[in-house]
C-alpha cells in the first residue's frame, strides 16, 4: 500500500497557471466532402507554429449556402506563450499563415458570413 501511495505522488505533475492569456481565432471553412478534420488539424500542426496551444472542431454545417459537395466546418484555434501577451500582428501572420496552408493542401476557403 504504501508503494502504491509513493508511485501515486510522484506521477503527480504540477504545471503553473499560465501567466499570459490565451487567445482563440476560429476560421470557418469550406471544404470539400471526404476531408476530415484531422487533415485540417495535421495541416495546421505542420506549419510548427509554438504558441498554439489547441486546434478544435467545433461545428459542421451543411445545407442552405454550402455548395453541394462541400461542408462547413468552423475551428477554432487557441494560442498562447508562455513568455509573452500575443500582439495582435503576431495572431494576424499566423491566422494568414494557417489559411494560406489550409488553401494549398486542402483546398480549403474561408467562408463569407
Amino acid at each position: 500500500m504504501y508503494a502504491a501511495i509513493r508511485a501515486a505522488k510522484e506521477s503527480r505533475k504540477y504545471e503553473p497557471a499560465p501567466r499570459f492569456p490565451a487567445v482563440e481565432r476560429d476560421f470557418s471553412l469550406l471544404l470539400a466532402d471526404g476531408t476530415h478534420f484531422a487533415d485540417v488539424a495535421g495541416a495546421i500542426r505542420s506549419l510548427n507554429i509554438r504558441e498554439i496551444v489547441s486546434i478544435e472542431a467545433i461545428d459542421l454545417y451543411r445545407g442552405k449556402n454550402v455548395p453541394a459537395g462541400q461542408y462547413s466546418l468552423l475551428v477554432r484555434v487557441t494560442f498562447q506563450s508562455r513568455e509573452t501577451t500575443l500582439t495582435e500582428a503576431q495572431l494576424t501572420a499566423f491566422s494568414e499563415r494557417i489559411i494560406a496552408t489550409l488553401e494549398k493542401q486542402l483546398s480549403a476557403r474561408l467562408r463569407a458570413s
